[in-house]
C-alpha cells in the first residue's frame, strides 16, 4: 500500500535560504503530522475489532521529535495489533509471510476462551489451526484509507501556514 501526493515548489532557492532556521516548516509540518495522526488513530480506532477495547484503546501515535518532524507513526502497541491487522497463516496479507496453517499458542487464548464459553485457550487455537489462522481485519489501513480526506486538508492548511510565515519574513 502506498500514499503519493505531489506539490510543485515554485522559489525553492529563495525557500530553502529562509528554512536554515527551522521556523518556516517546523510549526506547520507538525501541526500536519499531529491532525494526520490523529485522524488516521479516531477512523482505526472505529475500526478496530472490540472484546474488551485493549486493542482500541492501544491505538496510539508518536510524532518525529526533531524541529522539522518527517513522519508520524501510529498504530497499536499490544503484541496482537498487526495479527488482527494482517490475520494470520492462510489468510495473511501480510507481504512475505509464509502461507501455512497458523496455530497459535493456546496459552495466550486462555483469557479470552474462558470469556467467551470455550473450554481453554487451547480448544480456541484448534480450531483457529484447522480453519487456517485469522482473517485479516484491515483496520489501520482502512483507517488511513478513511482518514485520506481530513490528511489532505492538514496538507493544506500546513502550506497555508508555511505560506503565512514567509510572507511575515
Amino acid at each position: 500500500m502506498s500514499l503519493e501526493i505531489g506539490y510543485r515548489v515554485e522559489g525553492l532557492d529563495r525557500i530553502s535560504a529562509k528554512a536554515k532556521d527551522n521556523v518556516l516548516f517546523g510549526p506547520p509540518l507538525r501541526h500536519f503530522f499531529t491532525a494526520g495522526a490523529i485522524a488516521v488513530q479516531a477512523e482505526a480506532k472505529k475500526l478496530a475489532p472490540v472484546d474488551r477495547g485493549l486493542l482500541r484503546s492501544s491505538i496510539a501515535y508518536e510524532i518525529d521529535t526533531r524541529a522539522v518532524p518527517l513522519y508520524a507513526k501510529i498504530g497499536p502497541n499490544v503484541t496482537y495489533g498487526a495479527y488482527m491487522e494482517f490475520g494470520t497463516g492462510l489468510f495473511t496479507d501480510f507481504a512475505g509471510a509464509p502461507m501455512r496453517r497458523h496455530w497459535p499458542p493456546g496459552a495466550a487464548l486462555d483469557v479470552w476462551a474462558s470469556r467467551h464459553g470455550f473450554k481453554s485457550g487451547a480448544q480456541v487455537a484448534g480450531i483457529i489451526g484447522r480453519r487456517g489462522g485469522l482473517r485479516p481485519r484491515r483496520y489501520m489501513r482502512d483507517g488511513l484509507d478513511k482518514a485520506i480526506p481530513a490528511i489532505r486538508r492538514a496538507l493544506q492548511d500546513a502550506a497555508r501556514g508555511i505560506g503565512r510565515i514567509w510572507e511575515r519574513r
